[in-house]
């Protein structure tokens, strides 16, 4: 049996609206070994696609001993990868991405406001490193007024372009580029692209390209720390 529909049924659009709400999102954080060199440096790791903080986090553990206070931001998007049944998390969806980034700021301002208020760090030697769909991120509270950043770590990720369309309306700051050359993900083509944009406005920019693929080997955080260090 068929239900037959009116046509006057179809005669208004359905309309998609929206509007912000309180979420729940969490981060693992690692404190350096206490000492007396002073407030330790702040560095705040963004996870890439899939990832979960608690595992991108372990890839800093040796940094405890480093007087560096390692905070790992969890993406609050999530779903159920098909192939294991796990959980993976992310940083943005293709559905309405600028609606995404603008929540991103939101989720990463607050987090610094609870970092500020929980922890002890120099505010004047604060560093953000993206990894993959974390890369942008980074960036993005650099070109912020969420935090003085004093660098930002971009590994096998990209800069995308509504970071491009706003350099001049931000202050220029340090930049390492981390970036396997094998990476089939993200090719090392856009770690040069990046490089180039970056330096043709003034940025002071490092790089840092191995012999790898998607990823970031300890060898890779070594450097990473080193050139902290030297920023700081």
């Amino acid at each position: 049996m068929s239900i037959e529909i009116p046509p006057e049924a179809y005669a208004g659009e359905a309309r998609i609206q929206n509007f912000r709400v309180e979420q729940t999102v969490y981060y693992a954080v690692q404190e350096p070994v206490p000492s007396d060199a002073g407030p330790p440096a702040l560095l705040v790791a963004l996870h890439g696609y899939g990832m979960a903080c608690k595992s991108f986090i372990r890839n800093f553990r040796w940094l405890s001993e480093r007087n560096i206070l390692v905070v790992a931001p969890q993406g609050p998007g999530q779903f159920r990868w098909q192939e294991t049944g796990g959980i993976g998390f992310g940083w943005l969806t293709k559905y309405k991405p600028r609606e995404t980034i603008e929540d991103q700021m939101v989720y990463m301002r607050a987090l610094f406001e609870t970092l500020r208020a929980q922890y002890t760090f120099d505010p004047d030697r604060v560093f953000t490193l993206g990894f993959s769909q974390g890369a942008p991120v980074a960036y993005r509270i650099a070109a912020s007024d969420i935090a003085k950043v004093r660098g930002v770590i971009a590994c096998g990720g990209k800069l995308t372009d509504d970071i491009i369309q706003r350099i001049g309306t931000f202050e220029e700051f340090p930049v390492m580029l981390v970036h396997g050359r094998g990476d089939e993900s993200v090719p090392i083509e856009e770690a040069e692209r990046a490089e180039g944009i970056l330096t043709d406005s003034g940025f002071e920019v490092a790089t840092e390209y191995f012999d790898g693929y998607h990823d970031l080997p300890p060898d890779q955080v070594d450097a990473i720390v080193k050139w902290v260090e030297t920023r700081a």
